[in-house]
């Protein structure tokens, strides 16, 4: 991990340069107690050694430790990623809930089919709700399809 401490002005004369170094001792903290900050939540989380030398750091220089999070899943589809594909599968036609969810787990090889299923059924609850796809009770039983 990289920590910038300084920032110095470039000069042609090395006698000069010492005598224009830009001390903005608030930014340099901040950037310190952050710097510290980060190191000590991927301390937690990767288990690493040395955290109690990040705490008590901190501590000396004031700094109130947040709880940390654990880190954010993988499987986890980003905003819209799920509809997007949802609507994708559908635009080919009407499906049932179960071809839908196996397209979502062909696209989504990361998470298992019964994940898939049950992501599915709350993202097709969400876009009915939007008005952005309907069911439809028909002779093959019930199908999804765009509104």
């Amino acid at each position: 991990m990289v920590f910038s401490a300084l920032c110095i002005k470039r000069t042609k004369n090395i006698a000069e340069s010492r005598a224009v170094v830009n001390h903005d001792a608030a930014m340099q903290d901040q950037t310190i107690n952050s710097a510290l900050l980060a190191l000590r939540k991927n301390l937690i989380r990767e288990c690493g050694e040395g955290l109690d030398h990040v705490e008590a750091l901190l501590a000396m220089r004031g700094v109130p430790m947040p709880a940390v999070l654990p880190a954010k899943r993988r499987d986890v589809a980003r905003k819209g990623h799920m509809a997007a594909m949802i609507l994708e599968a559908l635009r080919r036609g009407p499906k049932p809930l179960r071809e839908i969810a196996a397209h979502v787990a062909s696209k989504r090889p990361e998470i298992d089919e019964r994940a898939a299923y049950v992501r599915t059924t709350q993202a097709l609850d969400k876009l009915k709700r939007k008005g952005r796809v309907v069911q439809d009770f028909g002779p093959k039983g019930c199908l999804w399809k765009l509104a």
